[in-house]
């Protein structure tokens, strides 16, 4: 197997913290020719990451449905609750976070690559947006915490991670307020997830990829 992956897509890094939780041998590779090309295509029609070649040189696109599948494949460390409720608490948040917290925050990311063509209207009703979501995405979290949806890294987890990698530093340079600040849960959630050796490795990787494209930007803008 290996994956197609690109270094700051937030639904690759969900399944690299899956593989590294697993201690699975998956190599990343680039998508030939680039996301949206040709020759991508021919292997994965939407030309998005990620993307898994399977044993038999299949290609499965779409983060959810790879996710599904390596815990089918590798059932073991499980990261699924055995419990029917926290399992269907799993797929709510994750459902929540792809389908209410990542557009908002998905139209964000050009304010910040691009300050020339920065809307500062955008700006205002995207983080009015995003903080309702927030608020509501605090009322799914298990309560006893630390994780997503109780004590063990789930799902869940993978989803929510590389999203609020982004939000915690994409809120502060637009000039409003880490998400994490004022809700004591989140701000718990956040500073447990981090610890986890699997999650600890991707957030390297993408402060790395972070960091590079930031470096571009401000060459680019010199």
């Amino acid at each position: 197997m290996k994956l197609y992956d690109l270094g700051l897509s937030p639904f690759a890094a969900r399944i690299r913290v899956q593989i590294y939780a697993k201690s699975l041998d998956i190599p990343r590779v680039a998508p030939p020719g680039g996301t949206g090309s040709d020759e991508y295509k021919r292997l994965n029609p939407t030309g998005k990451v990620p993307a898994l070649v399977l044993d038999d040189g299949s290609v499965l696109p779409e983060s959810l449905v790879i996710g599904e599948y390596l815990e089918d494949r590798f059932p073991e460390p499980s990261l699924r609750p055995a419990d029917a409720v926290a399992r269907a608490r799993m797929r709510l948040v994750t459902h929540f976070t792809d389908g209410y917290v990542e557009p908002p925050l998905h139209a964000l990311f050009p304010q910040v690559t691009d300050p020339a063509a920065r809307d500062p209207k955008l700006i205002a009703e995207k983080t009015a947006e995003l903080a309702t979501r927030y608020d509501q995405l605090v009322r799914f979290l298990a309560p006893g915490g630390p994780y997503a949806v109780g004590n063990t890294l789930t799902l869940a987890d993978c989803a929510l991670f590389p999203l609020f990698f982004f939000a915690t530093r994409l809120h502060p340079m637009l000039g409003d307020k880490n998400p994490t600040a004022s809700r004591p849960a989140l701000a718990k959630w956040w500073e447990a997830v981090q610890q986890h050796p699997a999650v600890a490795k991707v957030n390297a990787e993408l402060a790395n990829a972070l960091a590079e494209q930031l470096a571009l930007i401000r060459h680019s803008y010199a």
